[in-house]
């Protein structure tokens, strides 16, 4: 009885691992990008990889005509379960997708305006001509005259703005 118990262990083990997947997976939505390739190239703040994950429904993300988001194809991992998606989870998958591809343009450009000398130098130059040319204006009408710290605060506030 033990030997038994052991075989039926030992081939529910073997068969669980032929289902087994890594998965590269976008964070906001839980669609799944990858199955047993490597995450590299994918940012971890947008994308979460698991290792050894089951595929119930099987390994295939791509239909004949190698598109991704078709009922039947399309995989979500959500809830620590990777699964096909329905269509409603579907539907989810290119507005999030547009999102995050906003979101890392505009974490770049901040980055580029907080941190690069480079290009630092060039938007403090063109922002100062900016604000005299404003300043000209305001003064115009009786308007008190802006700095240049509001308008680099508008800016970084206009890169993280979600359009």
């Amino acid at each position: 009885m033990k030997k038994i118990i052991f075989i039926l262990i030992f081939i529910f083990y073997f068969v669980s691992l032929s289902n087994a997947a890594s998965i590269v997976y976008r964070l906001s939505s839980g669609e799944v990008l990858t199955v047993n390739e490597s995450p590299i190239g994918y940012p971890p703040n947008y994308f979460g990889f698991v290792t050894d994950t089951i595929a119930p429904d099987g390994l295939e993300i791509y239909d004949s005509e190698n598109n991704r988001r078709i009922l039947g194809y399309a995989k979500i991992y959500s809830g620590g379960v990777f699964r096909n998606a329905t269509q409603e989870e579907i539907d989810t998958f290119l507005p999030a997708a547009i999102d995050d591809k906003n979101q890392k343009e505009a974490d770049i450009a901040l980055e580029y305006f907080q941190n690069d000398p480079r290009f630092r130098r060039a938007m403090i130059a063109f922002a100062s001509i900016i604000v005299d040319e404003i300043n000209i204006l305001r003064s115009e009408h009786g308007l008190p005259d802006r700095t240049l710290e509001q308008l680099k605060t508008a800016i970084q506030n206009r890169i993280s703005k979600d359009d």
